[in-house]
C-alpha cells in the first residue's frame, strides 16, 4: 500500500466550539498516511486532491481537517493544498493542541 486517507461527513465533537467560516455541509479528512518508502513523491498532495474531488462529487464545497500541532509535515501539506488555519482544540492526554483547518473549494 502506498497511502490512504479517510474522508467522510462525520465531524468530531471537538469541532463544535470552533469558529468555522461556514455552517454548511462539509466533508472531513480524518486520517492520512503515506508509506515511508513513497514520501516526498506527491502522494499526500494527490490524496488531498482526491478529498476535493470526492467532496465535489457529493455536491460539497467545504472541507475540514485537523492535525497535531507538532506534525510539521501535515501542517505544511494542508497549507500547500489551500487549507486555512481557523483555530486549535485540545485532547486529554495530549500535551500540545491540534490545529484545525478548513478549505472552500472553488
Amino acid at each position: 500500500m502506498v497511502g490512504f486517507v479517510c474522508i467522510n461527513k462525520v465531524e468530531p465533537v471537538e469541532y463544535t466550539g470552533l469558529n468555522w467560516s461556514l455552517k454548511e455541509d462539509c466533508m472531513v479528512v480524518h486520517r492520512m498516511a503515506v508509506n515511508p518508502n513513497y514520501r516526498r513523491s506527491g502522494i499526500g498532495t494527490e490524496l488531498m486532491k482526491f478529498a476535493d474531488e470526492l467532496a465535489l462529487a457529493n455536491n460539497i464545497r467545504y472541507l475540514k481537517t485537523d492535525t497535531y500541532s507538532i506534525n510539521t509535515k501535515m501542517n505544511a501539506l494542508f497549507k500547500k493544498c489551500g487549507y486555512h488555519l481557523i483555530g486549535e482544540m485540545s485532547f486529554l492526554g495530549k500535551e500540545k493542541p491540534f490545529y484545525c483547518y478548513e478549505k472552500n473549494i472553488k
